[in-house]
């Protein structure tokens, strides 16, 4: 298990990606701590996830294997600094420190440039770059001061490496996470801390349909050479390796999982 024992803090852990994430991570031995602030979502998630550990658990017990792995959760608002300290403190304490953090969540909205309200714009700011800084330093800090040597891996987007319509402020904060998440790598790779992003594209998910409700799948992947959606497993499988001590020599890197559509940029 490529996992076993790792103690895992993962945002946006209620639905979708986050959700797709926590349950890899759980196949491979790990323990998470989600936080979300859909509280009921977030609670079916814990549940569903708690189920998927204890079926691990008792089919490893019969090879005489198992590994105990908890499930934590906690709400939280992530344009709240107040309340990313406290549910970061808590993911600690309840899993007795982290190796692993993954920030995950992110919102966005689709409307032309010149309609953009200026609050929209600070509250997805807020929440896809400037949570992923204050997370990554509080949990980077502590990971420091205990002498962990951990791993970080930051939700980036095929949006934050090339410009599109419609979704300008979710652009800005995606390619503020690439140059976060390199920033990042270069300072804490002293501290024998990793840091990664993972770039997708069209991926199958709960935001992917709310985004794009009106628009058929041909519509949305058209450029793409491999000529479908992502999947949610596909996309963890991603988060995975950059976890793992398999890229333990990568750091300050982001992973394209798109099917070749950045590949195909020239297309017209």
């Amino acid at each position: 298990m490529r996992l076993s024992g790792k103690r895992v803090l993962i945002t946006g852990g209620a639905r979708g990606i986050g959700q797709g994430i926590a349950s890899r991570f759980i196949q491979e031995g790990a323990s998470v701590f989600l936080i979300d602030m859909r509280e009921e979502q977030l609670a079916e998630s814990v549940e569903l996830l708690k189920q998927q550990a204890q079926q691990i658990q008792q089919a490893q017990a019969v090879l005489g294997t198992s590994v105990p792995a908890q499930v934590e959760s906690a709400v939280c608002d992530l344009s709240v600094p107040e309340q990313i300290e406290a549910a970061a403190a808590q993911a600690w304490s309840r899993l007795g420190g982290l190796d692993i953090l993954i920030n995950n969540a992110g919102i966005a909205v689709r409307e032309t440039f010149t309609d953009i309200p200026y609050q929209r714009w600070l509250n997805i700011i807020n929440v896809n770059l400037n949570a992923t800084f204050l997370l990554s330093q509080w949990v980077s800090k502590q990971m420091i001061a205990n002498e962990i040597q951990g791993s970080i891996v930051n939700m980036a987007s095929k949006n934050g490496l090339s410009g599109s319509s419609m979704l300008a402020h979710y652009n800005a904060s995606k390619g503020g996470v690439v140059l976060l998440t390199q920033s990042m790598a270069v300072d804490l790779a002293k501290h024998g801390i990793r840091v990664n992003a993972v770039a997708p594209g069209f991926i199958d998910t709960p935001l992917d349909r709310e985004l794009k409700k009106e628009e058929n799948t041909l519509q949305l992947s058209h450029r793409t050479p491999m000529g479908r959606l992502g999947t949610i497993e596909e996309t963890a499988n991603a988060f995975l390796f950059l976890a793992s001590d398999e890229a333990s020599y990568i750091t300050g890197t982001t992973l394209v999982v798109d099917g070749g559509h950045l590949a195909n940029a020239g297309e017209v």
